[in-house]
């Protein structure tokens, strides 16, 4: 199938960019001078940059027009990953952004009264838009942009029972300490990963384009005691910066040596 205008300029500008011509940070030419450049309309060059924030490859920032992103390698989320215990505090898997390496954390978790989006609301059985506490974190790689936004919203009947989980500092095991000590414990969690698109705020925080998509991991931690969701962490990442990966195991009937008929 023939590729449109928009389509060549958009590899064109790629190339460009994945040769080093415009390194990461860098600026590239206005609409303006890009279409005088390739003789094409700006709605061309619009639709092409389109795809390139799309892409991850750059992102519009006010006031200093189009900047590069560039190529980044991904992390990889490994299946069946186990939570572990320092005796300080639960170690999510999650968070090993590369094996043997902790992430820095840009300053503690903030906590504050957030807009519940609709699906966290769906699982802690609250109203979509609600003020709900949430603890925010950004993750970084040392040296590195941001990896991955994290939002734990705690339900509204948790926090009435443990108030030190809202706090900013919440003590010896963190929040988690405070829910399971509080009658919700032991938490049992579970992960639902999809594709999404991110808010105007979480694309801010994240330093992508709001068109560049992200993977989005709620992380639901359930109660032993009644089964109900105690608490949900929405992790955000950039679509360009994460992949899967899963061992896959025979199963009985794929054992080797395979017999055929």
């Amino acid at each position: 199938m023939p590729s449109t205008r928009y389509e060549e300029t958009a590899a064109h500008l790629r190339r460009r960019i994945e040769a080093g011509e415009y390194p990461q940070g860098s600026r590239l030419p206005s609409v303006r001078t890009l279409v005088t450049t390739y003789e094409v309309s700006g709605a061309t060059i619009r639709a092409a940059l389109r795809i390139l924030e799309s892409e991850g490859l750059v992102r519009a920032v006010l006031k200093s027009g189009i900047v590069v992103r560039g190529r980044r390698a991904r992390r990889g989320l490994a299946g069946a990953r186990r939570i572990s215990h320092d005796g300080t505090t639960y170690l999510f898997p999650l968070v090993a952004v590369r094996e043997g390496e902790p992430p820095v954390l840009p300053g503690r978790p903030v906590t504050s009264f957030g807009h519940v989006p609709a699906d966290v609301a769906a699982v802690l059985g609250v109203r979509a838009g609600a003020r709900v506490v949430r603890r925010r974190v950004v993750l970084s790689p040392k040296g590195e942009e941001p990896w991955c936004l994290v939002d734990t919203w705690i339900a509204p009947r948790v926090v009435a029972a443990a108030p030190r989980s809202a706090w900013n500092r919440p003590g010896p095991g963190g929040y988690v300490a405070r829910i399971e000590e509080a009658g919700y414990g032991p938490l049992a969690w579970e992960e639902i990963a999809r594709a999404a698109m991110p808010s105007r705020e979480e694309a801010g925080l994240l330093g992508i384009s709001p068109l560049m998509p992200v993977m989005r991991i709620l992380r639901v931690g359930r109660s032993a005691q009644d089964g109900l969701p105690a608490e949900c962490s929405a992790h955000v990442i950039p679509a360009d910066q994460v992949e899967l990966r899963s061992a896959l195991v025979r199963g009985p009937s794929a054992r080797w040596p395979v017999a055929y008929d």
